[in-house]
């Protein structure tokens, strides 16, 4: 008998003080650092003032992405412009379900759409995040005008911008999801947020 596959629940709860400890471990990781504007260490007090600071901004949403009741990433958004959401993410594990960088971009894109105030989701990728750049294409990004970079490894980059308009999205959605492999499309079903 075949054993009926199991596909990861990707629950996105609010970040509480309860997993600050472990979002400053991940911010602080240097593969992770380096795809960030701001890539210097960040220390315990600018993390704790950085929280502090998230609890009376009602622009920024940031959500902690848990798969099995564990917690292995962030998802994060903030008001650009009127109608206009920013979004981030990263994973902070490594051995976390394959296709969970996927499961980013589309609960991304989902949390966005359910917004009614929202008309767009933008992005800002650094020029040498060559698996983000793909991730946008794939999706249907929109590019905009690149911004200015500076260094990183003594090594010039730019700053690709993208915009994803939402009526796409909600109309697109199951189209986007027929092009990724059967089992994101499956996953993708169980995406939840929690308040």
């Amino acid at each position: 008998m075949v054993a009926a596959k199991q596909y990861p629940a990707s629950e996105f709860r609010p970040l509480t003080e309860a997993e600050l400890k472990q979002v400053w471990q991940w911010r602080n990781q240097p593969d992770i650092r380096r795809n960030m504007h701001n890539d210097t260490p960040i220390s315990w007090p600018e993390h704790l003032a950085w929280f502090e600071k998230l609890q009376h901004d009602l622009s920024r949403n940031f959500f902690v992405l848990y798969q099995h009741q564990r917690p292995i990433g962030v998802l994060n958004f903030n008001q650009r412009s009127s109608g206009v959401l920013e979004w981030g993410c990263y994973l902070g594990e490594t051995n976390v379900w394959p296709g969970s960088g996927l499961l980013l971009e589309i609960a991304a894109l989902d949390y966005a759409a359910m917004q009614s105030a929202q008309h767009s989701l933008y992005a800002e990728v650094l020029s040498f995040n060559q698996s983000v750049l793909k991730m946008h294409k794939l999706f249907g990004y929109q590019p905009l005008l690149d911004l200015p970079g500076k260094l990183r490894d003594n090594q010039p980059y730019h700053v690709k911008a993208f915009h994803y308009p939402l009526a796409d999205w909600r109309a697109n959605r199951d189209a986007v999801l027929a092009r990724l492999p059967k089992q994101i499309a499956a996953a993708a079903a169980l995406i939840q947020f929690t308040q």
